[in-house]
């Protein structure tokens, strides 16, 4: 039994020490001058963009721009997750595409797919 609390404790402290030493690591700090602070949109807000783009190309029902707001605002939670890794942001793409492709029809989907820029928009 004493080993077993030897054991956790020593596990929580390790754990707790690489805690530490990950949030000790300074922030490069840049000019005041130099930045120049763009408004920040929220991930509802980009996802109603990416809606009103697709709704201004095909025509959607409210219940369609509903789910495609969902769909979008998990789209930019997911890329927010997903960091600088290049692999997990184009398998999102990938199923983002597929879910586009599953919440319309076949037509629409092909002509959406035909506009490379807004695909890319929608998808990226």
């Amino acid at each position: 039994m004493k080993n077993l609390i030897i054991a956790f404790s020593l596990f929580f402290a390790v754990g707790a020490s690489a805690q530490a030493k990950k949030q000790l690591t300074p922030a490069k700090a840049t000019p005041k001058a130099a930045v120049v602070a763009a408004p920040k949109l929220t991930n509802l807000e980009k996802a109603q963009k990416n809606v009103a783009d697709l709704n201004a190309f095909i025509p959607l029902s409210a219940e369609k721009q509903a789910t495609f707001t969902e769909l979008f605002t998990t789209k930019y939670k997911m890329l927010e997750g997903a960091g600088d890794s290049a692999d997990r942001k184009q398998i999102i793409s990938y199923q983002i595409a597929r879910k586009i492709e599953a919440s319309i029809d076949a037509e629409s989907f092909e002509k959406i797919k035909s506009n490379e820029t807004l695909f890319q928009k929608l998808t990226n």
